[in-house]
């Protein structure tokens, strides 16, 4: 295995599992998805470098995902292939806590680009580390959920089971005050 290759595992979570995709200086991608062959060929496609399984992931790493997965845990991302504001709005959103939820145009203002909600909900869109870093915690103005690849049902069991939305509503019907980051990023 060369510096280049991107090792995988999976991890549970509670929509199913979770493939993560991980170099040495981070988790690069990762997928909700039943398929071992989908994500191989998604990271392939995404990434342009050789994914191969780990049998035997390290421990620390395999305890980080769960951790991230159960409680906003930190963990290191591969971000420098993104532009910088691709790069902010994927920071601010790993810190979003776990049962909260922003709008579109929460996380564009907190970036410093207020009126940028489309071009924040293009990023994620684009999130090539979905659950890990929680793109299903941005939601459209009003407390709709909007749409969520692969499955909008997915992002609602998401936020049903982080106790964000209840019977269906965004809990509270609002949206929580900003936190600081938690996340560990490659930049």
């Amino acid at each position: 295995m060369n510096a280049t290759t991107v090792r995988y595992t999976r991890v549970p979570t509670p929509v199913g599992p979770l493939w993560v995709g991980y170099d040495d200086e981070g988790v690069c991608i990762s997928m909700l998805s039943d398929s071992e062959e989908e994500f191989a060929a998604r990271a392939w496609h995404e990434l342009r470098r050789e994914v191969q399984p780990d049998e035997t992931p390290p421990a620390e790493l395999v305890s980080a995902l769960e951790r991230r997965v159960a409680n906003d845990g930190p963990l290191s991302f591969r971000l420098e292939a993104f532009t910088p504001f691709q790069r902010a709005v994927l920071e601010a959103v790993a810190a979003i806590p776990r049962g909260e939820v922003r709008t579109y145009g929460e996380e564009a203002a907190a970036v410093g680009h207020p009126g940028a909600a489309r071009a924040v909900g293009e990023v994620m869109r684009t999130n090539r580390i979905p659950v890990l870093i929680p793109c299903h915690r941005v939601v459209r103005a009003g407390g709709d959920t909007g749409r969520y690849t692969p499955d909008p049902r997915l992002k609602r069991e998401l936020l049903a089971a982080e106790g964000a939305l209840v019977d269906g509503a965004i809990s509270g019907g609002k949206t929580a005050p900003r936190m600081r980051p938690t996340v560990l990023s490659q930049v």
